[in-house]
């Protein structure tokens, strides 16, 4: 014997769903921080939540309602710095 390993069908269906969901998770992750940092820029700049969310959709690629969501989750932690 060598010891050569040998990997089963479902250890490696496995393993690709890992590497998917590795690499699925990174890319949700980046188009959360964009949207994080439009949201900010936005406000810094003093554009209205129409504008912000605008520009969310069209450099994030984000659906109204995921628009929405992310100005109401990110838009009022900048009330309070």
């Amino acid at each position: 014997m060598r010891g050569t390993v040998i990997e089963t069908e479902s250890e490696k269906l496995i393993r690709k769903g890992r590497e998917a969901g590795r690499t699925a998770g990174k890319a949700e992750g980046r188009a959360e921080g964009k949207a994080e940092e439009i949201i900010e820029m936005g406000r810094e700049f003093g554009l209205d939540d129409a504008a912000i969310m605008k520009r969310l959709q069209e450099r994030v690629g984000l659906s109204m309602e995921m628009a929405s969501a992310y100005l109401e989750r990110y838009g009022k932690q900048l009330v309070g710095q």
